[in-house]
């Protein structure tokens, strides 16, 4: 599947990388559309520290347990 991945200031790339699994309680969902905010435009300029390569982890749903 695509992601668009943070490398840096100035550096965002859409690349090829593995589709995730759900677990229990989990489930993935196809992106159609999204939009930037304010916050995001300061990550790309290096104005807000996100470390390169990041990836967000799952959250474990309480309400599946």
């Amino acid at each position: 599947m695509k992601a668009t991945v943070f490398h840096g200031p100035n550096d965002i790339r859409i690349e090829e990388v593995p589709r995730p699994d759900a677990g229990a309680g989990e489930a993935v969902i196809r992106i159609t559309l999204t939009t930037i905010c304010g916050t995001d435009l300061h990550i790309l300029r290096g104005e807000y520290p996100v470390k390169p390569g990041l990836e967000r982890k799952k959250k474990k749903n309480p309400a599946a347990d």
